[in-house]
C-alpha cells in the first residue's frame, strides 16, 4: 500500500477507535430519532417508469472486463482517490485515468461502460464539475482533493484560489453534507469529505437489514439518506444543504450506489445489491470475526460484475425524476438551509428566494421544474467559482466558455427559458456560518 494511503487508513482507525469513543452511542441515539416512515413510499424502482417493467439480461454485453488493461491496480502515491466510489473504482480499473485525473473523454466513454451511465447524465456532471472544481479550458478535474495536475495555465492559476477537486474544498460545490459514508467538512469531528466512516457504513448496512432483509435496494438508500441529513443537524453545527449540493447532487449520489452498482443477472435483470457487492465498491473488508475495515482509495468492481444492460441506460431525465421522488417521500432531503447557531438549529432557504419568484419548495417534487431549478442555479454558480480561481484575462477566456460549454451540456436538465438569474450560496447563504466557500487552505492537498 501507498505510504500516504497506509497512513490515512491508520489514522482513520485511530481516530475512531479512540479519540471519539462515544460515536456508536451518539449513532444509536440519532437512529432512535431519525425519521424511518416516508410520506409517500419511495419506489423500489425510481426513476422513470420503464425501469421497473425492464427483464432483459445479455451476459457478455453486460459483463465489465476487469482483466487486462482493465484489472485493479492499487493507487499509486500520487495518485488522487475522493468520495465517490464509483469514480473510485474506475480509476482503479482504468474506465478513468488511473491519476484520478478526470478528462471529458474518459468521462465520457468510462462511466458509459463500467457502469451503463448514460451520456445526457455524464456531460452534465462533466461540465457542472469542471466549472465548479476543476478547470474549463483544459476540461480536467480531480476525483478527490487538490491536483496541481489540473490547472492548463500551471502554478499562475493558483494566485486567488485553486482548483479544488470535488472534496476537501470542494465542499458544498460538487460535495454536500450528509454523504453516503462521507464526513461532513465543516463538522468538529470525523470531518473528512473524502474518506469513508464506518460507523456510517454499518447504519447504511443496518438499515438494509431493517428494511430489506440485508440487501440494499433504492428504498434503503433514500431512508438512508434522510437519516444522515437528520444525523448531520444533530450533530454538526455548521452543517448546511446548498440548492445543487444538496439538493440535486447529494441525493442523486445515494441512488447511484443502488443504479449503478448493483449486479445483473437473468434471475435479477433489474439489479441486485448485496453486501458484499457493496463492501468491494466502497473498499470495505471483513474480518474473521465480522468486523469491517477500510481503505481509503481502494475499491474494486469485483469479479464476475455485469453492469445495467444498456437497453436500460441510468439518464439524466431518470436522475431528476429519483430526485423528485426522493423530495416528495422525504421532504427533508431537499430543504435548502442549515444550522444558524449551533446543533438543531436548522432554518430553511426560501426556495422562491432563491429562483427570483419561479419555483417554490413544492417544485422540486416535480421533475421538470427540478431540472429548471438546478440548471437555474449552476448558471448562477458557474461565474462565482471561476471567479474564486482565475482574474484578468484568464477570467474573461473562463467566463467565455459558459455559453459554449456550459450551457449547451445543462439541456438534458430541460428546455427552460425566460428563467431570471438566480442567487448564488454567497447570496442566499448569509447567516448559516457553514456556508462558507473556500477554494484554498491548509486541507486542500489530502484526505
Amino acid at each position: 500500500m501507498p505510504l500516504k494511503l497506509l497512513l490515512v487508513s491508520l489514522l482513520l482507525h485511530v481516530a475512531l477507535s479512540s479519540a471519539y469513543p462515544d460515536i456508536a452511542r451518539r449513532v444509536a441515539e440519532s437512529k432512535a430519532k431519525r425519521q424511518t416512515v416516508p410520506s409517500v413510499p419511495f419506489p423500489e424502482y425510481p426513476g422513470l417508469p420503464n425501469h421497473a417493467a425492464f427483464n432483459s439480461f445479455n451476459a457478455s454485453a453486460q459483463l465489465v472486463d476487469v482483466t487486462g488493461t482493465h484489472a485493479w491496480m492499487a493507487p499509486g502515491p500520487n495518485d488522487i482517490r475522493g468520495p465517490c466510489p464509483g469514480l473510485n473504482a474506475a480509476a482503479n480499473h482504468n474506465y478513468l485515468p488511473r491519476n484520478g485525473i478526470a478528462t471529458y473523454g474518459t468521462v465520457e466513454t468510462g462511466l458509459f461502460e463500467a457502469y451503463g451511465l448514460d451520456q445526457s447524465a455524464t456531460q452534465v456532471l462533466q461540465q457542472t464539475t469542471t466549472f465548479f472544481d476543476g478547470d474549463p479550458a483544459s476540461q480536467r478535474w480531480s476525483i478527490g482533493y487538490h491536483s496541481d495536475a489540473t490547472a492548463s495555465l500551471g502554478p499562475l492559476q493558483g494566485l486567488l484560489g485553486e482548483e479544488t477537486g470535488i472534496c476537501a474544498y470542494g465542499h458544498l460545490k460538487s460535495e454536500g453534507d450528509a454523504s453516503i459514508t462521507r464526513g461532513d467538512f465543516l463538522a468538529p469531528e470525523m470531518n473528512s469529505n473524502c474518506a469513508s466512516y464506518p460507523v456510517f457504513f454499518q447504519e447504511l448496512l443496518d438499515l438494509a437489514t431493517e428494511m430489506n432483509g440485508g440487501n440494499i435496494n433504492a428504498p434503503v438508500l433514500a431512508a438512508h439518506q434522510n437519516n444522515r441529513k437528520l444525523y448531520s443537524i444533530a450533530n454538526n453545527p455548521n452543517y448546511f444543504s446548498p440548492a445543487f449540493a444538496g439538493v440535486a447532487f447529494t441525493p442523486a449520489a445515494h441512488l447511484f450506489v443502488f443504479e449503478l452498482l448493483a449486479n445483473h443477472s437473468a434471475e435479477y435483470p433489474r439489479g441486485l445489491l448485496t453486501p458484499s457487492v457493496l463492501e468491494s465498491f466502497f473498499s470495505y473488508s471483513r474480518a474473521s470475526d465480522g468486523s469491517l475495515s477500510y481503505t481509503y482509495g481502494y475499491e474494486r468492481i469485483p469479479d464476475n460484475w455485469y453492469r445495467r444492460s444498456l437497453e436500460d441506460l441510468w439518464t439524466m431525465p431518470d436522475i431528476l425524476e429519483a430526485v423528485a421522488q426522493q423530495c416528495l417521500s422525504y421532504p427533508q432531503t431537499c430543504a435548502v438551509g442549515g444550522n444558524t447557531n449551533g446543533v438543531n438549529t436548522f432554518s430553511g432557504v426560501d426556495i422562491g428566494d432563491i429562483s427570483g419568484g419561479v419555483f417554490n419548495s413544492a417544485s422540486l417534487t416535480n421533475p421538470t421544474e427540478l431540472g429548471c431549478f438546478i440548471s437555474q442555479n449552476i448558471q448562477a454558480e458557474a461565474p462565482s467559482s471561476l471567479q474564486n480561481v482565475f482574474d484578468g484575462a484568464a477570467l474573461v477566456s473562463a467566463l467565455a466558455l459558459i455559453p459554449t460549454q456550459l450551457l449547451p451540456a445543462l439541456a438534458p436538465l430541460g428546455s427552460c427559458p425566460g428563467l431570471p438569474p438566480g442567487k448564488t450560496v454567497s447570496e442566499y447563504g448569509k447567516g448559516y456560518p457553514g456556508s462558507t466557500i473556500q477554494n484554498s487552505g491548509p486541507r486542500a492537498n489530502g484526505p
